[in-house]
C-alpha cells in the first residue's frame, strides 16, 4: 500500500473505533399517529389469520437458500 492508502486506513480504523454520541430518540406525533393506525388494523387484531406470516417467512427462507451468489 502507498503511504497515502495505509494513512487513510489508519484514519478509518480510528473513526471506526470511536463511539458515535446517541442522544434518546424523540418519535414524531406524526409517527406515532401512524403506528397506532397500524395497530388498529384489522388485520393486527387479537385472534386475527397470521398464517400468512409463517408462510412468507418459509418462501423467503427457501428462496434465500436458493439463491447463487454472481459476479
Amino acid at each position: 500500500m502507498t503511504n497515502s492508502a495505509t494513512r487513510a486506513r489508519e484514519i478509518l480504523d480510528e473513526l471506526s473505533r470511536t463511539p458515535v454520541p446517541t442522544g434518546p430518540v424523540e418519535l414524531s406525533q406524526a409517527y406515532l399517529r401512524a403506528v397506532e393506525r397500524v395497530e388498529k388494523l384489522p388485520v393486527n387484531r387479537a385472534r386475527a389469520d397470521k398464517t400468512w406470516v409463517i408462510r412468507i417467512v418459509r418462501e423467503s427462507a427457501e428462496l434465500f437458500a436458493r439463491a447463487v451468489r454472481k459476479r
